[in-house]
Parts: C-alpha cells; sequence; structure tokens
C-alpha cells in the first residue's frame, strides 16, 4: 500500500543503493564527511554525523521517500533496505525535515535490484505475493522484474531466534472460558497479567510470543539463542489497574496461557528480483559462509516457500532482501565439490542470526546445511 503524505511524509523506501553508489552517487546526494544539524525531529537518535565517503540525503519538508527512491534510484519498491540502513528512523511512516537519510553501499541484494525497471501500474500489480520462484525445484531462468519475497502475513507470524530471552512480564493469564478452553484462537477474549498501572491502555495492539527452545550451531554446539515461536497478537479492549481485557485478532499457531506480549510492530516484506540460482559449476565467492541452524516448526526438512533461521546477522552486514546460496559437501572427507541444493532469501534479521524464506530448491534443505551470502 502506497504511503500516507503526512507532515513531512511516509517513510517508504526505496534501497538499490549498491546500484546507484557502486558508481558515482546520483545528482542530488551530497557525500561525506559532514555535520547534521540539530533540528526538531521525533527521530532523536539521528546520527549526527556522516562518514567520510557516505552518500546522504537531508530531508526536506514536502519530501516522501518513496518519491526520493524514486528520484534517486529510479525505484520506488526497496524501502525495507534503506530503512534498516537508517535504524535511527523508528517508525517507517514517518521522516522529518533536516533528518539525514544515508544510502551507503550494501553489498546485499541491492546491486541486482537496480537492475530492475520499476513495476508498471497501480501498486500491488507484478509479481504475486510468494512468488519468487518459478516453479517448485525449478529454477528462474532470466531476468524478471521485481516482486516480494513474501506475503506479510506469513513474515508477520514467523519464528526466529533471540540472543537473550525477551522481557516475559506481560502475559497472557488465560481466557474468559477459563479452563474450558486451552487453545486459544481468532476472537477469542483473553486476560492479561497488567494493567494500567503497566502503561497498558485501551486499543493497544500487542503481538503474542512463546520461548520454544534452546537453539545450538549445528557445527560446534554452542548455544546461539532462543527459538520464539509469534502464536498470533491481541488488541486491548478494557483496562484495569492490574489486568487487561483483549480480542486475538489473529491467531498463528495455536495461543496458550503464558504465551507473553510486546508492542506490536509492522513488518516490512523485501523486494527481490528473481535471477538464476548458483548451481554445481558456480565458483564459491568469499563472501559471508554460514549453516541453517534451525527450521520453522521444528521441521525436519525445508523446501521452497518454508522458512530457514541462519547463523548471519547484522554484524555480518546481513539486512533484508540478502541472498544466500544453500550448499552441502557430499563428501567433506575428500573434499568434493559443493552441492548447491537451494537459495534463501532474508525477511528480517537481528545481531547473529536472520529468518530467510526458501526462493528454490532442488533438494532438502536440512539444518547444518551450509549458505553462502551472493
Amino acid at each position: 500500500m502506497r504511503p500516507k503524505h503526512i507532515l513531512v511524509g511516509c517513510v517508504t523506501v526505496a534501497f538499490a543503493a549498491g546500484v546507484a553508489l557502486a558508481q558515482d552517487a546520483p545528482v542530488g546526494l551530497q557525500t561525506g564527511p559532514a555535520a547534521v544539524a540539530p533540528h526538531s525531529t521525533k527521530n532523536t537518535e539521528y546520527p549526527t554525523s556522516i562518514p567520510e565517503g557516505t552518500s546522504y540525503y537531508i530531508v526536506q519538508r514536502g519530501d516522501t521517500l518513496w518519491d526520493l527512491s524514486g528520484r534517486f534510484l529510479s525505484n520506488h519498491y526497496l524501502w525495507p533496505q534503506i530503512w534498516d540502513a537508517n535504524k535511527y528512523i523508528k517508525d517507517a511512516h514517518w521522516i522529518w525535515p533536516g533528518d539525514p537519510i544515508l544510502f551507503p553501499k550494501l553489498a546485499v541484494v541491492a546491486e541486482q535490484a537496480g537492475q530492475a525497471p520499476a513495476l508498471p501500474g497501480p501498486e500491488g500489480e507484478g509479481v504475486g505475493a510468494g512468488e519468487l520462484g518459478a516453479g517448485a525445484g525449478e529454477p528462474d531462468t532470466g531476468a524478471s522484474m521485481l516482486g516480494p519475497v513474501t506475503e506479510e502475513m506469513s513474515l508477520q507470524c514467523a519464528q526466529y531466534v533471540v540472543d537473550e530471552r525477551e522481557d516475559e512480564s506481560l502475559y497472557l493469564l488465560g481466557s474468559e472460558l477459563g479452563g474450558d478452553k486451552l487453545a486459544l484462537a481468532e476472537r477469542d477474549i483473553v486476560y492479561l497479567s497488567k494493567g494500567s498501572n503497566a502503561g497498558v491502555k485501551p486499543g493497544d495492539l500487542y503481538t503474542l510470543h512463546h520461548s520454544a527452545y534452546n537453539v545450538h550451531h549445528p557445527a560446534n554446539g554452542k548455544k546461539l539463542g532462543m527459538k520464539v515461536e509469534t502464536t498470533g497478537w491481541a488488541k486491548v479492549l478494557v483496562v484495569t489497574e492490574n489486568s487487561a481485557c483483549a480480542v486475538v485478532e489473529q491467531a498463528c499457531n495455536d495461543i496458550h496461557a503464558g504465551d507473553y506480549l510486546k508492542p506490536f510492530e509492522k513488518v516490512n516484506v523485501p523486494m527481490t528480483v528473481r535471477r538464476t540460482p548458483d548451481d554445481c559449476c558456480t565458483p564459491p565467492n568469499g563472501k559471508v559462509d554460514r549453516h541453517v541452524v534451525d527450521l520453522q516448526d521444528d521441521a525436519t526438512i525445508a523446501g521452497q516457500g518454508q522458512l530457514v533461521t541462519i547463523d548471519a546477522g547484522t554484524d555480518d552486514g546481513v539486512s533484508p532482501g540478502s541472498i544466500f546460496s544453500v550448499y552441502r559437501i557430499m563428501y567433506p572427507s575428500a573434499p568434493t565439490p559443493r552441492n548447491v541444493v537451494g537459495e534463501a532469501t532474508v525477511v528480517s534479521v537481528r545481531n547473529r542470526t536472520a529468518t530467510a524464506k526458501v526462493t528454490y530448491s532442488r533438494h532438502e534443505i536440512v539444518v547444518g546445511d551450509q549458505v553462502e551470502l551472493r
């Protein structure tokens, strides 16, 4: 959905900066080093200086980043990458005059995405949600236009891995049916463990989560973090001092008493260009090389359309839209050339891990398979 023009405008941001800045910066962008002038903004953690060699733009009244991306990058649709590169922007719907928008070079999907023309026609037309690859097990054989990596609902419901347990102090006490109903679903009325004394207000929207199990690295056995399942989200209806009543608006999985709540954050679906996957004849490129460490829904194998967790994150320069080839060495003692079994595109990222959607598979993908950043 195209952003609204409110105040300075909605931050719908495109980012093909890897292309735009691999050459000369587009006319209109400035290049650091530079100091950012103090200004009135709700994005109070904006950088006060621009690093040397980094291209940037200072927001002017009336700007929207939808329009800026069209002006500088010739494509309106790659907003998740640029938002990820400007983490001080807390809400992707707001930028303010004086805010600096950085356009650093990202060695991810941007270099490919910049080769695609903007999607024709009204918003929402083009590649259908979840149709990034060709048929199951069938590689896309040529360049194609830009499309979303996945549909919004599956990403909003995605599981993830955190380094440390999250704040679980706000949780579901149970439902209005008491013990008569254990697995809760949409439209069920539930009770929360905190109320107005903890800042809970009518109309607040919260996602529901469940800490599942510890995830360990398949190669060295070290703990990577805690697997968290997203079970749905609920909207607060009535609040008392020490409790609240809410309605389940969406169930991703069965919801149970004890599931904890976090303020709802709308996900941003990355956009990429379909491309021919690597194969056994594609040599390693020496970029980030990591592993598949977990599969969605505790599955034993994964294929096209499923989500996996890899042990690479923002600490490795990974961002939404990064594409990884998935491979394994069939006979490590030899070792034999790598066998490319699929491809996965990052849809959300944390410091040390990322959730990726398998966008192409020629064999099953399992925990322990290796991944290499394309």
